[in-house]
């Protein structure tokens, strides 16, 4: 015992970090520090409706239905006196606003980069996702608060656009203490991803369910991998059906589930140890329920 406590700089792998005895208090106190934010961050999501702050109930943002004008029934702001021809024909129907989780406005009135959570059923992942696209990778080492931290915050991609990329792309840490994006290993199994195959994706705009297609590995930054986190918009069918092609082709397994040019994707990537500069990926559809 007292050799073991005589090696001033013992190596420990803690959370796929070379950590020595001499920082690992320091980092023991960081791991405690970010398990009490997020906890508290799951129960302001969790509380919904019920989440209270500075005394005022956080509640979801009313959407107004807006009727659109011809530019050439309007003059000045006031319609033409025309008789009938300038009244519409029919009176449209109003739309339902789409259900936002109201604890997920609540994180974003908090940190406006809090755009989305994203759950995986029956796994740890159950995280709030940032998007803040200046600096690089901003949230890589920094939690929800923007203070250090070495689990970091699960964050869409810089060359994504949340509301209008075709794939949004969201990076995480693969965590040896299982925390962050470590589950997603787990898909490297046919009977994981049996059991885990949807994906439950909050938005400002409202919630989204995504069915899992592919799960693969790849390096990446050697000059000719497959440079999946370069595909976010499609400029063409085309374009759309090459990235599904390279997928399905380094997929460890056929889910039977494909996507076509239009439906929206979502690829969840993480760091990948059995090979140099590895990562694991997971591409998942929008599904319509």
């Amino acid at each position: 015992m007292r050799k073991i406590l005589s090696i001033g700089l013992l190596l420990m792998s803690v959370g796929g970090i070379a950590v020595s005895t001499v920082n690992l208090i320091p980092y023991l106190w960081e791991e405690t520090q970010s398990a009490s934010l997020y906890a508290e961050l799951a129960a302001i999501h969790a509380a919904g409706d019920d989440y209270h702050t500075d005394g005022i109930t956080v509640t979801p943002m009313a959407t107004t239905t807006v009727t659109n004008v011809e530019e050439s029934d309007q003059v000045d702001g006031e319609s033409q006196e025309n008789g009938e021809d300038s009244l519409p024909d029919e009176t449209p129907e109003p739309t339902s606003p789409p259900v936002i989780h109201s604890g997920l406005l609540a994180l974003h009135e908090k940190n406006p980069d809090c755009v989305a959570w994203i759950t995986i059923e029956g796994t740890v992942i159950d995280y709030p996702v940032m998007y803040r696209p200046n600096p690089k990778n901003y949230y890589l080492h920094r939690d929800f608060n923007g203070n250090h931290a070495s689990a970091g915050t699960l964050f869409i991609a810089e060359n994504c656009d949340p509301d209008d990329s075709d794939n949004v792309i969201i990076y995480g840490h693969h965590m040896n203490s299982g925390k962050m994006f470590a589950s997603l290993n787990k898909y490297k199994k046919q009977s994981f991803y049996e059991e885990h195959k949807r994906i439950v994706y909050e938005t400002l705009n409202g919630q989204e369910t995504y069915e899992v297609m592919f799960a693969f590995t790849t390096p990446v930054y050697t000059g000719h991998d497959f440079e999946y986190y370069a595909f976010s918009k499609a400029n063409s069918a085309e374009e759309y059906d090459a990235f599904i092609n390279a997928c399905r082709e380094r997929a460890l397994y056929d889910t039977g589930v494909t996507a076509r040019y239009g439906d929206k994707l979502l690829t969840l990537s993480t760091c990948e140890y059995s090979q140099k500069n590895g990562r694991m990926v997971v591409v998942a559809r929008k599904i319509n329920e």
